[in-house]
């Protein structure tokens, strides 16, 4: 038997239209029986992804392209993710990461687990603020949704402390890249 860490994915409150909902606990299946997703396939290493794959989420990049909202629609845990080459359609897209303290992990924890709390964790102040930045127009404003990867507490206590922001279109069937799109 081989135990497999997952990410978990958040929701903005504003991003329900996802129809992703986090477990009011952050709880985790943290085993998974069978060998571990391979790393995403890539022209070199930090490359470019070069061909479609299930690719181990700890292997994601920023500007690396997925087929998200399918697998999203099933589940908040993740050990692996559809991946594609930019150029192929895709739903969204890693743009941002950050490093999360035990402080914040701890809080964005305590506030995942709040449903009233209206403070937003500290994984999802970064990526709302990066979404400008990247996508090139509010998100207020935009057509575009965000969502992100974060550490559940068994990746957390394997050292998983990174956050990845994912900018999400929701009809999908996008190429290239949403950077500077406009959207």
């Amino acid at each position: 038997m081989t135990f497999r860490t997952r990410r978990t994915t958040a929701v903005p409150a504003l991003a329900l239209a996802l129809a992703v909902a986090l477990s009011g606990c952050g709880a985790v299946v943290d085993a998974v029986l069978g060998d571990s997703p391979e790393a995403a396939q890539r022209d070199e290493p930090g490359g470019e992804i070069t061909a479609s794959a299930e690719a181990d989420v700890f292997s994601l990049q920023v500007g690396d392209c997925l087929n998200y909202l399918a697998e999203s629609e099933e589940a908040t845990e993740f050990a692996a993710l559809p991946t594609v080459p930019c150029a192929e359609q895709h739903d969204a897209e890693i743009y941002a990461e950050t490093t999360l303290t035990q402080e914040q992990h701890e809080s964005d924890l305590a506030l995942a687990a709040d449903a009233e709390a209206e403070t937003p964790t500290h994984a999802d102040q970064f990526c709302y603020d990066a979404f400008a930045g990247f996508v090139g127009t509010s998100y207020e404003e935009s057509t575009l949704d965000y969502t992100y990867l974060s550490p559940t507490p068994e990746s957390w206590a394997q050292g998983d402390d990174v956050v990845q922001c994912l900018v999400v279109h929701l009809e999908g069937g996008l190429t290239g890249s949403m950077r500077d799109s406009a959207l």
